[in-house]
């Protein structure tokens, strides 16, 4: 790569708002792991428990309980789950009733050491060694590490110039697991 690649992309307040909601379920995707791991160590935990305090109950009255904690245990999960979505949908509209305040052009610009990312609220610039990326469904995810995480979201929707973005993301940075 030669010349740096400079990638011009314009506010679509529809094409932001779908953005965001894909980042959430992709967030609440990589989250569900971790919650099926704490129930299956609960699981064995109330195992151990009741082995301990083996009383007159059985093997089913056991299972009985383990299944009854995992429909509590998934109502709760789903609780969290909508109470959450609502929550992040109505932040979404802050944003986007404040980026509208904004000029909403952002300018991604491509070189040989760098990513850098300008526009009116933000300008940031960071070398390859400390981005990464991910692709879900049609949606480029590109983390950088400033010590905490920014997110930049970019869809294949957004610009013409997504292929040669894409390339350039897979040779210059690691893919994000």
């Amino acid at each position: 790569m030669e010349k740096p690649l400079k990638v011009l992309i314009n506010f679509n307040e529809e094409i932001t708002r779908k953005q965001l909601k894909k980042h959430f379920y992709y967030s609440w995707k990589k989250k569900l792991p971790s919650i099926l791991k704490n129930f299956l160590f609960l699981s064995i935990l109330f195992f151990i428990i009741d082995n301990i305090f083996d009383g007159y109950r059985n093997r089913l009255d056991f299972l009985k309980f383990v299944g009854f904690f995992l429909i509590l245990y998934s109502i709760l999960y789903g609780i969290t789950f909508y109470f959450n979505k609502v929550n992040y949908i109505s932040k979404i509209n802050e944003h986007i009733n404040e980026l509208k305040k904004f000029d909403t052009t952002i300018e991604l610009l491509l070189d040989k050491q760098s990513l850098h990312i300008k526009c009116e609220q933000y300008d940031l610039r960071s070398v390859w060694g400390k981005v990464t990326y991910n692709i879900y469904k049609e949606t480029l995810l590109i983390f950088v590490n400033l010590g905490a995480e920014f997110t930049f979201l970019l869809n294949k929707e957004e610009t013409e110039q997504y292929s040669d973005v894409l390339d350039i993301i897979k040779q210059k940075s690691k893919l994000k697991r």
